[in-house]
């Protein structure tokens, strides 16, 4: 419809509507098609059908979501969000989930259940960092202090794992090695040495 925003199908709401009735198709809602579609007639005979401050559209649009909507989808909805849970570090799914069941149920981002249950999903070391960094108050906040508070939390534990790696690679190649320096004179470090050149004049060591 928005293709066709300037065209009369769009700008005359009768029109609007009976398009919108000429998608639906199969015999689970051909009763409702042909009362709905009744039910228009009588409106171009009377337009004072229509409520104040509404219109055709509205009203159809109205009487089809309570002909047709599924009544447990919010419910279902609600139960998955509460299941929910971040895994093998991967937000952007988690987030993706989240707001995907929370349209579903039709609820408020920001109400404080809510985001209790947005960061009851979160690792715990997650959310406690989220909460003690940045103290996010809405659902906006909490998106953007996770995200930021992840990525942290990647690099750390990237760069931890490069630690390990140059530890143990050092290590094993240290393993006869002592540790500090020696002072070696250039005959060895013989006592009976005749060679004393390590020393310098005065026959005093260098620093």
């Amino acid at each position: 419809m928005l293709m066709n925003y300037r065209a009369d199908i769009a700008k005359d709401l009768i029109m609007h509507s009976i398009y919108f009735l000429s998608l639906l198709e199969g015999p689970k809602c051909e009763g409702w098609v042909n009362a709905a579609d009744r039910w228009l007639c009588h409106v171009v005979e009377d337009p004072s059908m229509i409520p104040h401050r509404s219109n055709t559209w509205k009203e159809l649009e109205k009487h089809f979501k309570e002909a047709f909507s599924d009544y447990t989808e919010r419910e279902r909805a609600q139960d998955e969000l509460k299941k929910l849970k971040m895994k093998n570090d991967n937000l952007d799914e988690y987030l993706a989930a989240f707001e995907t069941q929370a349209l579903h149920a039709n609820i408020d981002m920001n109400d404080h259940t809510n985001l209790r249950t947005f960061a009851l999903g979160l690792p715990q070391s997650l959310a406690d960092a989220c909460i003690k960094m940045e103290n996010p108050k809405t659902y906006e906040q909490w998106r953007a202090t996770v995200q930021r508070q992840q990525k942290i939390y990647l690099k750390t534990k990237s760069l931890h794992s490069e630690y390990r790696t140059f530890n143990n690679r050092t290590q094993g190649q240290g393993q006869r090695q002592t540790s500090g320096w020696v002072w070696r004179r250039p005959g060895g470090n013989n006592p009976r040495s005749n060679n004393q050149n390590w020393r310098g004049p005065g026959n005093r060591a260098p620093p």
